[in-house]
């Protein structure tokens, strides 16, 4: 606890009429003292017996590089002014600075997801003052929330000859040509409800003439010493994704995780979130064995290798996406 710079003016004001009235006799300055000396003292009772605020923080949504969120504040106490300072994560930006009352009301400020990774927001330095700005005492509250900035995605301007074999093959549906049994991976379009509906124990899935019988690609991501992590989590991403959306199966293998072929929902934001947390640091190795594709990173840059054929990843993303 410590006065304001406000607080100081006013003290010095209080101690020098203090001072001239007892050397000259002045009472007339009392006028000025005595308010002076009620208020600083009373604003120092009141900061004082002030409880500790309570930061209640919304989590923002998780993003892209680029994106912009607001976060949500309420600051639960006993009614003090308060100025809430929330700190930042590194890849992020923005001003966590709000002014507000604690006493459950809302507040907000904006932020910028800058870097790829996992960024914190918290702790919160709450700073109590009376209502004359006299005194200030300040309280942390450790809480904090989490957001996730996934890999930029990139277009695929040409997709190397067996992976885009792939996708057509999946996106190209011609004539129907039954049903059969789901299987794990299956994208949920084709589930067939209807015919689904008769057999409760399991789903089928619709087939067409031009489904490819193995529409599922396992990706995985390697990293040498002097590897670009970043540029091989946008490769990475861009190519899981262009085949998510072509309704191909995607399996995702990194140093940091794995992830099984499959095409639901869900499997966009957990490839996502798998190469969000792409390690920056040393090199590491990952299981090749069935992967049809592999990037790896190295200091020579990151390469896309489809089925033995091997490309710069220059040449698979468009040109200045990344």
């Amino acid at each position: 606890m410590r006065p304001t710079g406000r607080g100081v003016v006013v003290a010095a004001i209080a101690l020098a009429g203090f001072v001239s009235a007892r050397a000259f006799g002045a009472r007339s300055l009392n006028a000025v003292v005595v308010p002076a000396a009620c208020a600083f003292t009373l604003a120092a009772l009141l900061v004082a017996r002030a409880d500790p605020p309570r930061v209640v923080r919304d989590t923002p949504a998780d993003g892209f590089p680029g994106d912009e969120r607001r976060v949500s504040l309420v600051v639960e106490g006993d009614g003090a002014l308060v100025t809430v300072r929330d700190a930042l994560g590194p890849g992020l930006d923005g001003d966590g600075t709000i002014r507000t009352v604690a006493d459950g009301r809302h507040g907000s400020y904006g932020v910028t997801l800058r870097d790829r990774g996992r960024h914190v927001l918290g702790p919160a330095t709450v700073v109590v003052t009376d209502p004359f700005g006299l005194w200030q005492r300040s309280f942390t509250d450790a809480r904090r929330a989490e957001v996730i900035v996934y890999p930029t995605i990139v277009p695929l301007i040409a997709p190397p000859r067996a992976l885009a074999a792939t996708i057509g093959a999946a996106g190209g549906r011609s004539e129907f040509a039954g049903v059969r049994e789901y299987v794990h991976g299956d994208p949920l379009r084709d589930v067939n409800w209807k015919a689904s509906a008769k057999r409760p124990d399991e789903y089928l899935v619709t087939t067409y003439a031009g489904d490819s019988a193995d529409a599922r690609v396992v990706i995985a991501v390697e990293r040498r010493e002097g590897g670009d992590p970043d540029r091989a989590a946008i490769t990475a991403a861009s190519v899981a994704v262009a085949c998510l959306d072509a309704g191909v199966a995607v399996g995702l293998r990194t140093p940091n995780g794995s992830l099984a072929p499959a095409s639901d929902a869900g499997t966009r934001r957990r490839v996502l979130e798998l190469l969000a947390d792409l390690d920056r640091s040393g090199s590491a190795d990952v299981d090749r064995e069935g992967a049809r594709v592999v990037v790896r990173a190295d200091d020579a840059g990151v390469t896309v290798d489809v089925d033995g054929e091997t490309r710069p990843a220059a040449e698979l993303l468009r040109e200045g996406s990344t």
